[in-house]
């Protein structure tokens, strides 16, 4: 992801952070490091599920192929 877009999209979840908790300065950095942490949290959460579904079409396709052949 390019600098600029990481710069944009962390501005928007600390305005918005302080948006919602009131509009200081704090709540802006509080803002950062919460979206931060939720961002990679989702995507941890996001690849996880997709690696699980990939391990269990792979067992059913071994099953498959050793029930057809």
């Amino acid at each position: 992801m390019k600098t600029r877009y990481k710069i944009a999209v962390l501005a928007l979840v600390a305005v918005a952070g302080s948006a919602i908790l009131g509009g200081s300065f704090w709540w802006w950095l509080v803002g950062i490091m919460a979206g931060k942490f939720i961002i990679r949290l989702v995507f941890t959460i996001a690849l996880a599920i997709v690696i699980y579904c990939l391990v269990y079409a792979l067992i059913i396709g071994g099953i498959f192929w050793l029930l057809i052949s």
